[in-house]
């Protein structure tokens, strides 16, 4: 019915820049840059032969997000790579016939390899459906003849352009379906529009942090800094048309939900003032990770000098010569005390508890020449590139998550590989901190690793813990002065500028927005301390309201948010298309089909060191109840959000016109 705009694919398999010209040294020198697994991959299609995948024999899973070797022995990863480079230069020399396309044994063989183990077929489709050899697979499209008319029935309103805002815009504008996105900043973006602070830097490979519809980025750096992903979510917004329909710096004060109308009543607060406006159907983009969790501190009001939010950092806040003090020691601290530490006169540290942290040996690396010119000619190289950084732990990584039950090897682990990963963790960040026997002590956790959530970093945070500027304190905040921070032991640290490396309020869904369902229940109501949704995303009571990001969504191992927007924008947009393919005014899950998730899911979570006593964690309600986190494989997640079951829901049929 409705034109589709432009497609947007990575180059793949026949859309890359041909022919090639470059000479035999400059293959010779990409070849040595590039990934070895996926360089495997794209001879394949080269040569229409899996011979270099039976020479390289068998591959191991990745040990770490960019390990690309396979774990094939560094003589054989040699001959190899003169292999791979032979075939190139013969292709090259052919003018760059068409590549082979693999057939579903071979792809099974070639997923097999890139794995490092046998896989479950469900993975199969998948894999295929990320390596986009046939394009996008989510796209939307109609099941039955639709009109215009009927699709201007449905107006939706988005709340916020994040990247869950920014990948639900797009498959509604597929479906010429009318959509409104609201958005609080001032630009797209989400997370990486607020966080500016120094340092700041994504811990997700740049190549799959990515849309799968939209990857043509030439990322600088192996792990991207904010800029370049606040220019990424610009240019997106540009690429999908999508600026027109997003309205900048307006906020969402309240729905409610009609019964009369089966619609939403949406309060809209701008510059401008408030509006009322009505939608068909409201979804939550809003993420978690977006309202700063600032703790009050005795005394806070007396001091003289700049607080600060790491989410809020002002532009221009000068920090070199100054007294600074860090409160908080996870993720976010790992990035900004380095940089802090570089340039301040002095830095105190304020740790409440420490943090597992993997020492990525490639966390600040930047892209390779030669590797950046094999995802530009290489067939196939970009997308077996993307797969494996996406899925480098295949769900494999809950063999180091699971409690075992019968375990007895001490208190520091839950299990055998528990106690393996919490080995290989200690050694990564005892050799950052280096021969500093009592930073070992504070800065190696004793609880078991994966309780919280586990944090990367280059070991940075590590190392600059020596530096005769920087003061680690263990002893807790008492108080502010008007010149300091009083610790626990009565130790006074002076300060000009305090930083709260604090986190969010990640449990305290939608908010501050006020969500008013059937009955004039909110939604806030509704959950009390435990907020549940259907697949995270639906909620009973509340029709035609869809979450993403919601409750149990966050991924605990394996992906990344990309995947479960794109995930959970397809259902959603599934329960759209069914509502107007079948002429229905609401849908609304079933009570007992909510509970039984609800309890299944909880089942899952008890037995994953999240749930595990031995350190708090914002994954937890205030009960200890772990709320935020998915247990799920990846490949079962997206299995149920591929198409909503309208068994799941009760529908009411829209009125006669």
């Amino acid at each position: 019915m409705n034109d589709a705009p432009q497609k947007h694919e990575m180059p793949g398999l026949t859309d890359l820049r041909q022919p090639i010209g470059a000479c035999d040294a400059e293959i010779d020198a990409a070849v040595a840059d590039a990934g070895l697994l996926p360089l495997l991959m794209s001879v394949v299609h080269i040569t229409g032969s899996l011979d270099i995948l039976v020479e390289a024999g068998r591959t191991q899973r990745p040990q770490y997000s960019t390990d690309l070797s396979g774990s094939i022995a560094p003589e054989r990863a040699g001959l190899l790579r003169k292999r791979a480079a032979k075939a190139i230069r013969t292709w090259r020399n052919a003018d760059c016939p068409p590549p082979y396309e693999p057939s579903e044994d071979e792809l099974r063989q070639m997923i097999d390899t890139l794995a490092g183990k046998l896989l479950d077929p469900a993975y199969e489709t998948l894999l295929a459906e990320e390596l986009g050899f046939n394009g996008d697979a989510r796209d939307f499209h109609w099941d039955k003849p639709v009109t215009g008319e009927q699709t201007a029935r449905l107006p939706v309103i988005i709340v916020g352009a994040g990247l869950s805002g920014i990948v639900m815009g797009y498959r509604l504008s597929q479906a010429g379906i009318p959509f409104t996105i609201v958005e609080k900043n001032s630009g797209p973006g989400g997370t990486w529009f607020e966080n500016r602070f120094p340092g700041a830097r994504v811990d997700v490979p740049s190549h799959c942090y990515s849309f799968s519809f939209i990857r043509d980025k030439r990322w600088p750096d192996l792990f991207s800094a904010w800029p370049v992903l606040r220019a990424y979510f610009t240019d997106a917004v540009e690429q999908l048309g999508l600026r027109e329909h997003i309205r900048y710096e307006a906020e969402i004060v309240r729905g409610v939900y009609d019964e009369a109308a089966k619609n939403w009543q949406v309060t809209l607060r701008s510059k401008s003032g408030e509006e009322t406006l009505p939608f068909a159907a409201l979804v939550s983009a809003v993420g978690q990770l977006n309202r700063p969790l600032i703790p009050h501190i005795d005394g806070e009001e007396t001091f003289a000098g700049v607080r600060v939010h790491t989410s809020r950092w002002p532009e221009g806040l000068e920090y070199a010569g100054k007294k600074v003090i860090v409160i908080g020691t996870a993720a976010t601290a790992l990035q900004i005390v380095p940089e802090l530490a570089r340039d301040a006169a002095h830095l105190t540290v304020f740790q409440r508890s420490p943090t597992w942290v993997f020492v990525h040996p490639e966390y600040r690396r930047a892209i390779r020449p030669g590797e950046q010119w094999a995802i530009d000619y290489l067939p196939g190289y970009a997308r077996w590139y993307r797969t494996i950084l996406y899925n480098w732990a295949l769900d494999g990584a809950p063999d180091y998550m699971i409690i075992d039950p019968d375990w007895t090897g001490g208190a520091q682990a839950v299990s055998a590989a528990n106690d393996a990963a919490r080995i290989r963790l200690t050694n990564g960040m005892k050799a950052a901190i280096g021969d500093h026997p009592e930073l070992h002590e504070k800065l190696i956790p004793t609880y078991p690793p994966y309780v919280k959530r586990p944090n990367l970093g280059d070991g940075g945070f590590f190392r600059v813990m020596s530096q005769p500027n920087v003061t680690l304190c263990t002893e807790g905040v008492a108080r502010f002065t008007k010149s300091g921070i009083f610790d626990a032991t009565g130790v006074h640290h002076e300060a000009d500028i305090v930083v709260y490396a604090t986190g969010f309020r990640a449990l305290e869904y939608l908010a501050p927005m006020q969500i008013i369902g059937r009955d004039g229940q909110t939604i806030t109501e509704f959950w009390d301390d435990e907020p549940r949704a259907y697949l995270g995303i639906t909620v009973p009571n509340f029709p035609n309201l869809f979450l993403m990001y919601g409750p149990g969504t966050n991924l605990g191992f394996n992906g990344n948010l990309f995947f479960n927007a794109e995930c959970q924008a397809r259902y959603i947009s599934g329960c759209l298309k069914w509502m107007v393919e079948e002429k229905l005014a609401a849908v609304e899950v079933k009570p007992e089909v909510y509970a039984g998730y609800a309890g299944k899911i909880d089942e899952a979570l008890a037995h994953f060191t999240w749930s595990h006593g031995g350190a708090g964690s914002w994954y937890k309600n205030k009960s200890g109840k772990v709320i935020a986190n998915s247990p799920w494989p990846l490949v079962r997640y997206w299995d149920w959000t591929r198409a909503p079951d309208p068994a799941d829901f009760n529908a009411t049929p829209a009125m006669a016109v």
